[in-house]
């Protein structure tokens, strides 16, 4: 199985040193790495949403603990170094906040990015964290699969996500946990990187029945290219197999339903022919091959996650003309602070039954001031 050298670069050094040095110049071409403007345009791609991602604790399932406070400053940070390595190539990149961009970017040549938020955890609890993403140009986030399913604050989370115009993204939780947001999103939602039980079981791929909710939700699947998806050891992986989950969809729940997610430069070994960005005009050619026809063709590589774009807009347009409010939902147990005209104080009235004002119980006399 052919691997690439990107597997000896450390996470850390992905995501440091990133502008002015010059071994990250997208421009120039990367010795590691899946993804870089050569390749890019190579593989005739007019749009992507660029993954942004803190990994989640294995050791620590309370998003709500400082390691997760810390968690979405890094998020915020990445943001902003996506945002500042796709603005420093103009002339290739732009980011978009919305569907109706996509077409007029690609027309002038460029590439339409946006980004995608890889898990919820990264919001720490706070909802209000969910509106700073996405007003930082985050247009999908993941729901996780926690507690069950979703918790009450993550369906609350839902809801805020379908009134902002957020894409949610099903893909990688529980079974449970998607079916609870298809039933919750009035919005069409995404799986960005699943394929399907029905042709290989791995824990990560999608059940039939939650396919056939996906249908109904108008929402798609994005047929992703990792080896263990397809196959149980890494070097069987071929095309060929994920093709055959992409026709399983197709026969399943229509091509209507079927977008990409490659998951590239985030896999530890590639299949071959599908190594890279530059392999979509090949893999373009392979689906026809299979069967299908230009105008479905049309819909995987583009027209389907158009509209499930468009139809997120729509939702979020028409709640704000039924004069839906903003999501203020807080977890369970949060700690509150007061202002006590001096210092932050732990507040023990947050919703101020007792009557204490805005500053609280008023400190000791004598405690700041002498008489």
């Amino acid at each position: 199985m052919q691997c690439h050298p990107y597997q000896s670069l450390s996470i850390d050094a992905r995501v440091k040193h990133v502008h002015n040095n010059p071994k990250f110049d997208l421009r120039a071409g990367l010795q590691r790495g899946m993804t870089d403007i050569p390749r890019l345009r190579e593989g005739a791609v007019g749009a992507q949403f660029w993954s942004i991602c803190v990994p989640c604790l294995r050791s620590a399932e309370n998003f709500s603990t400082p390691e997760y406070s810390d968690m979405a400053c890094d998020e915020i940070e990445l943001i902003d170094t996506t945002t500042r390595m796709v603005q420093s190539y103009p002339d290739v990149f732009e980011i978009i906040k919305g569907a109706d961009n996509v077409g007029k970017v690609y027309r002038e040549g460029k590439i339409a990015c946006s980004m995608g938020i890889e898990g919820l955890h990264m919001a720490g609890n706070s909802i209000g964290i969910i509106r700073a993403f996405y007003t930082l140009d985050s247009s999908t986030s993941k729901i996780g699969p926690v507690h069950g399913g979703l918790s009450k604050l993550g369906r609350s989370a839902v809801k805020k996500m379908n009134r902002l115009g957020m894409i949610v993204d099903a893909s990688h939780v529980s079974e449970d946990c998607a079916r609870q947001v298809l039933g919750l999103s009035l919005a069409p939602l995404m799986s960005s990187y699943s394929n399907v039980k029905g042709f290989f079981d791995c824990p990560r791929n999608v059940p039939d029945d939650i396919l056939d909710l996906i249908s109904s939700n108008g929402g798609v699947v994005c047929v992703t290219f990792v080896p263990e998806h397809v196959a149980s050891r890494r070097k069987d992986a071929k095309m060929e197999m994920v093709l055959d989950h992409m026709f399983y969809i197709a026969d399943r729940i229509g091509w209507d339903h079927i977008s990409l997610g490659s998951d590239f430069d985030d896999i530890a070994s590639v299949i071959p022919g599908l190594e890279d960005v530059q392999c979509y005009a090949a893999l373009m050619q392979a689906i026809l091959d299979r069967g299908a026809t230009e105008e479905q063709l049309r819909m995987v590589i583009g027209d389907n996650m158009l509209r499930v774009w468009r139809g997120v807009e729509r939702v979020r347009d028409q709640m704000a003309a039924e004069g839906v409010l903003p999501v203020e939902d807080v977890c369970e147990g949060r700690q509150w602070w007061r202002y006590d005209r001096y210092y932050h104080i732990p507040d023990p009235d947050p919703e101020d039954k007792l009557g204490l004002g805005w500053y609280g119980v008023p400190p000791p006399e004598g405690l700041y001031h002498g008489d």
